[in-house]
């Protein structure tokens, strides 16, 4: 199946059925923070996924979301948890033409693992955004436990193919070498902040937590 395709039927159904369980975790509730932080009346999300529960933390606040996403079955659930069946659409932001204007806040988080051009969205994302507004994004780092054991775990896979023993195919995830994002942003122009997981949650686990956070500001 290909890699797309598997994303808008397996995934999306899994985590329709997901989201709510895993539940409002303080790394969301400090992005929400983030995102509010500038006081936006207009947001986009990328991979807005069933709305919940970033969405959802936004709208209570008063901000209009709009946002994007693949899966289909994902956007219908959006649409309706956001009320905006007008702003939220089925498709990747790479489709988004303009006509709506541009945000105060565009942002993609727990979604950049699954995009194979993450960088080529960064650039969308802030085409988007008006002057002085804000991108933000999170994304794996390439060089942290976690992502190292994943790649690992990849390579014995390939090799059980080789050898003929069936594994469960899995898609991989799409992991960002740190420096080479922070030269990507100064040669867009793109003044930033980062965080990683572990300062944002106050964890101690340095296995499980990869995640480093970007705040971006568009300039004038």
């Amino acid at each position: 199946m290909e890699e797309t395709q598997y994303y808008k039927t397996v995934y999306s159904k899994f985590w329709k059925n997901q989201t709510k369980k895993y539940g409002y975790s303080v790394y969301e509730r400090n992005l929400v923070r983030l995102i509010a932080d500038s006081a936006p009346a207009r947001v986009f999300e990328v991979g807005i996924g069933t709305g919940w529960p970033i969405g959802a933390a936004l709208k209570e606040k008063g901000i209009r979301v709009d946002g994007c996403d693949i899966a289909e079955s994902s956007v219908a659930l959006a649409q309706k948890e956001l009320e905006n069946a007008e702003g939220i659409w089925t498709g990747d932001v790479m489709e988004y033409s303009g006509e709506k204007g541009v945000y105060d806040v565009v942002y993609c988080v727990r979604a950049s693992w699954y995009i194979p051009d993450f960088y080529q969205t960064v650039r969308q994302m802030a085409s988007m955004t008006r002057p002085g507004g804000t991108i933000i994004f999170d994304v794996m780092d390439k060089y942290s436990t976690h992502c190292l054991n994943v790649q690992k775990e990849a390579i014995k896979e390939k090799y059980f193919r080789f050898l003929g023993i069936h594994v469960e195919e899995n898609y991989g995830q799409h992991f960002i070498c740190l420096w080479r994002m922070k030269r990507f942003l100064r040669q867009n122009g793109l003044s930033y902040e980062c965080w990683n997981e572990r300062e944002i949650t106050g964890s101690s686990d340095r296995k499980h937590t990869p995640k480093v956070v970007f705040c971006c500001r568009k300039e004038c």
